[in-house]
């Protein structure tokens, strides 16, 4: 199948760039010919892109390793941080993950920090209460700094400043984010802390889960979007020597991050950290440092669920990504080997091949509504057939690759909605692409969680409202020209339609909420419920059971973390491993 995959995207290019499918160039303007040569270039680039996509997917898939499981040193002295912004994250949220860390079984030293960022005294007492150590960089000039490792209002500016004061007093360190709880099994020690037997080990690094995936459509298309990455990307970037490190929850040496200088001045540090970390050389043993990604899930945090802090959150990413691939990559590529050059690469493949397939679309539908322009000689149902079978073996690779998600309802999942919202997206990663290349500073922006998640207003879409505004445009005057390629109408209506889906979303929403206001205002004067009440949203139902499953694959009665880690235990050996790796 992959390699039919791969057959038809050729072929596809190769019939597109036939002398015979080129336009017509003799006999018109200059400024016409320019334009046609344009839009070959770009209906060729569309489907090479497309090309590379699959390549890198199945790269990562064929080289998919996990790490043999092995048993901790007793005696290591271990910290386990997590940070807190009091005004963005939510003090019980924070405090149910540090509890967890307290409960974790480890047969040595084990401290639990929080780095709070505002020094709020409440939680300041609140940590004296329960036995956890508080720790503020908040009136230290030289811990916030406009820039370098102790960077204000950062999270790795925080983490760098508790290292520089605290992290010589342990041997590990794990950090997580505060709404990513350990699961109630009480073992991510226990389960992490193994590979670092091996001396080359500089961090170890689990999947980034969401427990509120059932909460709404963002929380659970957001969740489907790191099926495909924690499920292959980063069990094939094992293989290839490049796992990648996630900043929700990892264990670190500090002897490695020290040779490092802690983590990286990136506004996604995780990313650029795990780059640097395989580019030094151990001095102890003489061999490069290395990571390690293991495929068991062992804690489960809060996805954004607002399509505020969700933009936000892919912007932020996307705009690092283009930061690093642009800024940092071609120097720091040098000094890798070929196999995590190409695994590095591959990962900042996505966001720019994703922005360039949306933008490049829709230009090449421009150039023939507007100017009526056409790229190509091909004809109506020619271009259909390809497309069509290149598309069905596409669908059908994503379906074989669902058999390496991690999870039994990942396995079971066409991850629609998480498809959707990369859609729907889109103009963010563009957006974001652009900032960075045309020099625009994006600040650090905590993804705000809990009671204190972000509200959604019209001006949240505005990207997408001027790419309809740009799509619906476009079609007025192809309509009015006489151009009437079908295909190219297609594509800008897709574009509205995939711009207008989160407006929608949110408006039918609103509708929702001001329904059950109305209804509530109603009960409280009247005393007697509305006849017509709205049910509850998921959002609101989502604290009774934590990590709602889908009903198929829960267990009878299964209604904790704990359920949940039994029902992964089981599944455990069903897990699709490929050729695990002897070495951790």
């Amino acid at each position: 199948m992959a390699a039919g995959q791969l057959l038809l995207t050729g072929a596809f290019i190769t019939y597109l760039a036939w002398p015979s499918h080129l336009p017509i160039l003799a006999g018109h303007s200059l400024a016409y010919q320019i334009a046609a040569v344009f839009g070959c270039a770009m209906i060729i680039g569309l489907q090479v892109i497309s090309l590379l996509q699959t390549v890198s997917v199945l790269h990562f898939a064929s080289r998919a390793r996990d790490p043999i499981p092995m048993v901790a040193r007793p005696g290591l002295r271990v910290a386990m941080l997590t940070t807190i912004v009091p005004s963005k994250e939510p003090w019980e949220v924070a405090e149910r993950t540090l509890l967890a860390m307290k409960r974790q079984i480890h047969d040595g030293v084990l401290d639990v920090w929080v780095l709070d960022e505002e020094d709020n005294p409440v939680i300041r007492a609140r940590c004296a209460e329960l036995g956890i150590n508080h720790f503020s960089r908040r009136g230290v000039p030289e811990w916030n700094q406009p820039e370098g490792p102790f960077r204000a209002k950062t999270k790795h500016g925080n983490h760098n400043a508790w290292r520089q004061m605290h992290e010589h007093r342990y041997d590990l360190v794990s950090q997580m984010d505060p709404d990513h709880t350990p699961l109630d099994s009480n073992d991510f020690l226990r389960r992490t802390l193994g590979y670092f037997n091996d001396p080359d080990v500089a961090f170890v690094v689990c999947p980034q889960v969401y427990d509120n995936h059932s909460a709404g459509l963002i929380a659970k298309g957001s969740a489907e979007l790191a099926y495909l990455f924690h499920g292959i990307t980063q069990r094939g970037a094992n293989g290839l020597g490049a796992p990648v490190l996630i900043g929700t929850n990892h264990v670190f040496r500090p002897a490695a991050w020290q040779q490092i200088d802690g983590y990286q001045d990136c506004i996604i540090e995780d990313h650029l950290t795990a780059m640097r970390v395989p580019a030094e050389t151990n001095p102890a043993t003489g061999r490069r440092w290395r990571g390690v990604y293991t495929p068991d899930i062992l804690t489960a945090g809060e996805g954004p669920n607002s399509w505020t802090d969700f933009f936000s959150q892919q912007r932020r990413w996307a705009y690092g990504i283009f930061q690093i691939a642009t800024r940092k990559s071609p120097a720091m590529f040098g000094r890798m080997t070929p196999a995590q050059r190409v695994s590095f690469a591959s990962l900042q493949f996505f966001y720019p091949s994703v922005g360039l397939t949306w933008l490049l679309g829709n230009l090449l539908s421009a150039l023939y509504l507007i100017g009526g322009v056409s790229g190509s000689r091909l004809g109506t149902l020619t271009w259909a057939a390809l497309f069509v079978s290149s598309t069905v073996a596409g669908i059908g690779i994503s379906t074989w690759l669902r058999r390496f998600n991690l999870m039994p309802h990942e396995r079971s999942s066409y991850n629609l909605t998480g498809m959707l919202l990369n859609l729907v997206t889109t103009p963010v990663y563009l957006a974001a692409g652009f900032a960075q290349l045309t020099g625009r500073p994006l600040a650090y922006k905590v993804t705000a969680k809990g009671r204190l998640a972000t509200g959604d207003r019209l001006s949240t879409f505005r990207l997408q409202i001027q790419w309809i505004i740009f799509a619906v445009v476009s079609v007025l005057i192809g309509l009015a020209s006489g151009h009437l390629y079908p295909s190219l109408y297609v594509w800008m209506s897709l574009t509205i339609l995939w711009c207008a889906i989160p407006i929608a979303v949110w408006a039918s929403d609103e509708r929702r909420a001001v329904r059950r206001a109305a209804d509530s205002a109603l009960t409280t004067a009247t005393g007697r419920p509305a006849l017509a009440a709205a049910p509850a949203p998921a959002a609101a139902l989502a604290p009774a059971a934590r990590f709602a499953l889908d009903a198929p694959t829960r267990r009878r009665g299964a209604t904790s973390l704990a359920d949940l880690e039994w029902d992964f235990a089981r599944e455990t050996a069903s897990r699709p491993v490929v050729v695990a790796d002897k070495r951790p």
